[in-house]
């Protein structure tokens, strides 16, 4: 019975991941991670999701640059193992931190000095194109403060 009712959760789990853009076999191994109360080795992941070794392992290299899942070395081991966060809020949370520090910050100290030689010129296209990087950084700007206020309504969230 259980058994059933864990498959169909890692159906779903997989579904979600879909919906976020990712491919069959990295949903599949989200899927079985997150609901792995351990690590698992890469020899197991390849069992329980059914994809070659080689398959695996090209997944969990792409898996550990998304910073997703974390490498675990066991002592006296040479196997790797992979380990899941369980905290969905975390998760969310960390994903939040990261959009914030990599890319809406930056961008928002690089588009001034952008505008400043866009608004040097004259010709039409430019212009045109000036408008377009303004209002890019007016819905960046925008970001920053939805980002800002989503972290804390989590970190709140958290602390209960």
């Amino acid at each position: 019975m259980v058994e059933k009712a864990k498959a169909e959760f890692i159906e779903h789990m997989v579904g979600c991941s879909k919906i976020h853009g990712f491919d069959d076999i990295s949903s599949r191994i989200m899927a079985i991670l997150y609901i792995e109360p351990k690590e698992l080795s890469l020899e197991e992941i390849s069992t329980k999701t059914k994809y070659s070794l080689s398959a695996t392992s090209t997944a969990m290299k792409f898996m550990e640059r998304m910073e997703m899942v974390k490498r675990i070395k066991k002592p006296h081991s040479k196997k790797a193992y992979f380990y899941m966060e369980k905290d969905t809020l975390k998760m969310f949370l960390d994903f939040l931190k990261k959009q914030q520090e990599k890319i809406v910050i930056p961008t928002i100290k690089k588009l001034p000095n952008i505008i400043e030689t866009y608004e040097k010129e004259t010709d039409n296209e430019t212009k045109e194109e000036l408008k377009i990087i303004k209002n890019y950084q007016k819905q960046t700007i925008a970001y920053e403060k939805i980002i800002e206020k989503t972290i804390k309504l989590v970190e709140k969230e958290q602390e209960r």
